[in-house]
């Protein structure tokens, strides 16, 4: 899943990306970088010609590897539902879904994640949740073409006070798709009953007992992202999804550690020994032994489904070693590759994180190597 923030690939990397997910038996890449200004910011302008031979040539290749490209449009921002701007604001977004399938998208993706709330009841009297449903199926009606869409509300940790998932739900019609995240924007387990546990509410509306979910739910998973903790990277096996079949992982932007994260992710699914999985998913990325030692500061994230408490048991500490010590000057003067490039800023960090921690950083480096405001905190 190309949707972070922060980073926008080349399509040489997106080829490099695709060859890899084919050789897993990966079948999915799905298009949807918030730094694409035409994906979200401009959705309403057209891609020029030679962005779109690029994407065509992409997913010219994406079939021959045997992988479905989605293509995403986020239209949430500024979409018009008034009745005087509604019709344009459609055609709009129907004009560029049908270029995306035109030019050999396999899906369309419609997303509107990541925006404010909105009251339209004024402008056509129903809640934002139906008119978010509407929209998906009045295009999918007009392409003849089934939607994959991301409601506003794509985890139970974002509060909804106007029961917009409830109404978004009932009003969508069942042949589409609906991504999200469980209980968690980044969630520590997740079943398939926490990814269909939205629909409880279109019963609800109902009044009627819970039935079975009438949209198929794909799993959004921000596992491994790091858009929104970018001086922190995760690298661990991939645990408590070992039940969840259809999934898109939102990993870095960072090509060569992504390869090394669907490896992991791939390979340690339904692993009975995840460690060892994950040991020689990092080997065939040609990643030094040592890096073992310090691998536990780049497991996993904080998962947003855990009790926030603020003292020293929400962070996992590691007691220095030698042999951390040793590890760390290993991988970042010893170990080179396209792997070690990248990731050389996370190592670094860690080696100047312990030695702040030990206050064994002179004043004179702090000031050098932090950033202003952080320097002048450690210090006062």
């Amino acid at each position: 899943m190309e949707g972070y923030y922060g980073k926008l690939l080349s399509w040489s990397e997106r080829d490099g990306l695709l060859k890899f997910i084919s050789s897993l038996h990966l079948n999915t890449y799905c298009y949807a970088p918030k730094e694409d200004p035409l994906h979200r910011l401009h959705w309403r302008e057209p891609y020029n010609l030679d962005w779109r031979n690029s994407f065509s040539q992409f997913c010219d290749h994406a079939k021959t590897a045997n992988v479905s490209v989605a293509a995403g449009i986020a239209p949430g921002l500024n979409f018009r539902f008034d009745r005087k701007n509604q019709t344009e604001d459609f055609e709009y977004l129907y004009t560029k879904a049908r270029d995306l399938l035109s030019d050999g998208a396999v899906h369309i993706v419609v997303l509107w994640d990541d925006i404010d709330e909105r009251d339209l009841a004024e402008q056509n009297n129903i809640s934002e949740g139906t008119a978010h449903a509407q929209v998906v199926n009045r295009l999918a009606d007009k392409l003849g073409h089934e939607i994959w869409t991301v409601p506003r509300v794509y985890s139970t940790e974002i509060e909804d006070r106007t029961n917009y998932l409830a109404h978004f739900i009932s009003a969508l019609h069942p042949q589409h798709s609906v991504l999200s995240c469980g209980n968690a924007i980044v969630t520590s387990k997740v079943e398939p009953k926490n990814l269909s546990e939205c629909h409880q509410g279109s019963t609800v509306l109902k009044d009627t007992p819970n039935t079975e979910p009438k949209h198929r739910h794909i799993l959004w998973d921000n596992f491994y992202a790091n858009d929104y903790c970018p001086r922190r990277l995760f690298l661990g096996p991939w645990t408590g999804r070992e039940h969840i079949d259809e999934y898109l992982i939102n990993p870095t932007g960072l090509p060569y550690t992504d390869r090394l994260l669907l490896d992991i992710a791939s390979s340690t699914h339904t692993s009975e020994d995840k460690e060892s999985a994950w040991k020689a998913a990092l080997e065939r990325h040609g990643v030094p032994e040592d890096f073992h030692a310090i691998a536990p500061y780049f497991t996993q994230p904080f998962f947003g489904d855990r009790a926030v408490s603020g003292d020293d048991k929400d962070i996992d500490y590691i007691e220095p070693t030698e042999q951390i010590e040793q590890a760390i000057e290993t991988c970042l003067w010893k170990w080179k590759s396209q792997l070690s490039c990248e990731w050389y800023p996370f190592i670094f960090g860690l080696k100047h994180d312990l030695a702040l921690m030990r206050d064994e950083l002179p004043r004179h480096r702090i000031v050098k190597t932090q950033p202003p405001l952080l320097a002048k905190r450690l210090l006062s």
